[in-house]
């Protein structure tokens, strides 16, 4: 599991997004999330697959209730997008902690990500961790990408069973980039 240090050693302090157990209460979060974004927090920037400076609306911690056909309400909290893409959120479910992928544009599209918030931190890290090895050495980023996909599948093999899925095209797009 992802450590505070870890993301310190990857970003630095000053790039990791945290939040007070107040401002989880207040956003309704389950206590597991809450207790990871206060003692571990996320990523304010990870490109090319993660941002909490998203362009446009909804913005950053944004909670957004749902009417659902139960008469209750459903809350989504919007945690980042994809950098550059306006049209795209990851939300944090506060029911289940699931961390969703959202299409904005068009008919809106709605995917699970990861099972919960520390999965998808670990997920940017340890793809951000290839990221920059591949970059410092380029004839180790094949076997950089093969070990991080085992890695990655190893975690959670659901996310990558379909080929539309955000993480299998997350791959994808690192294969293609690194030629």
């Amino acid at each position: 599991m992802i450590t505070r240090k870890d993301l310190e050693t990857l970003y630095s302090a000053e790039v990791i997004v945290t939040l007070s157990p107040e401002e989880s209460q207040k956003l309704r979060l389950l206590q597991d999330d809450s207790r990871f974004l206060a003692e571990i927090g996320l990523p304010r920037h990870a490109p090319p697959f993660f941002t909490t400076e998203v362009s446009g609306g909804p913005e950053f911690l944004l909670p957004i209730d749902i009417p659902t056909s139960s008469g209750g309400i459903h809350r989504e909290v919007i945690i980042g997008g994809p950098p550059g893409d306006a049209k795209m959120r990851f939300s944090l479910d506060t029911d289940e902690g699931f961390v969703t992928l959202v299409q904005l544009a068009g008919k809106p599209r709605f995917e699970v990500a990861n099972r919960n918030l520390a999965e998808f931190v670990e997920f940017i890290y340890l793809i951000d961790s290839h990221r920059r090895r591949a970059s410092d050495h380029p004839d180790e980023a094949k076997d950089s990408l093969a070990e991080l996909s085992l890695r990655l599948m190893s975690i959670n093999s659901v996310v990558f069973e379909e080929p539309e899925n955000w993480w299998s095209i997350a791959l994808g797009h690192l294969s293609a980039m690194e030629g």
